[in-house]
């Protein structure tokens, strides 16, 4: 069983479910996130498919990424790490793109399917980025409901993006106190 499964409904709603098991929380690994790509790249090519949501099978979205995800890139990069770990963070970001811009012609930034993120519960860091990148975000009234990026609680900075379309997307202003 994979961390992610791709069903495509007769609507033309491709569904993407995080699901890692054995987990009482996702959190995302590499290989899973580039299984997200693939079942990305498989809803983008398919004309049948509409639009795209993006949830959880569990109570809550996202924990973040596997820490031990960056342990191991040092470890395997051995005495400069610096390079595997930017290589990782820019296929993030590479990644996070394809989501926000979703098909869309590079030209005229028409054309595309829509996106959405249906969050049951808890977001946090990469499940926080990856919902950010969508185009639509849907939260459950759940009293156990979060959305944020606590890496930056262990000095990690958030690395895919979200800062970034946080800000363009509550503005400057309301973005600066947080």
């Amino acid at each position: 069983m994979t961390d992610f499964t791709y069903d495509l409904h007769d609507d033309g709603v491709a569904v993407i479910t995080w699901d890692v098991p054995g987990k009482s929380m996702n959190v995302l690994t590499r290989e899973a996130f580039s299984l997200v790509e693939e079942y990305l790249d498989r809803a983008l090519a398919d004309d049948a498919v509409k639009g795209i949501v993006i949830t959880s099978g569990k109570d809550s979205f996202a924990g973040g990424m596997d820490l031990n995800v960056l342990a191991n890139i040092k470890a395997e990069a051995g005495d400069d790490p610096a390079p595997a770990l930017f290589e990782f963070i820019m296929n993030g970001h590479r990644i996070l793109r394809k989501i926000e811009r979703a098909g869309m012609d590079a030209k005229t930034n028409k054309g595309g399917k829509p996106i959405a993120c249906a969050i049951p519960g808890l977001c946090a860091g990469i499940g926080t980025e990856i919902a950010l990148a969508c185009h639509r975000r849907f939260m459950s009234d759940n009293p156990k409901g979060r959305i944020g990026l606590p890496e930056i609680l262990l000095g990690i900075f958030p690395g895919a993006g979200g800062t970034t379309r946080y800000s363009r997307m509550v503005g400057a202003m309301a973005a600066a106190p947080v």
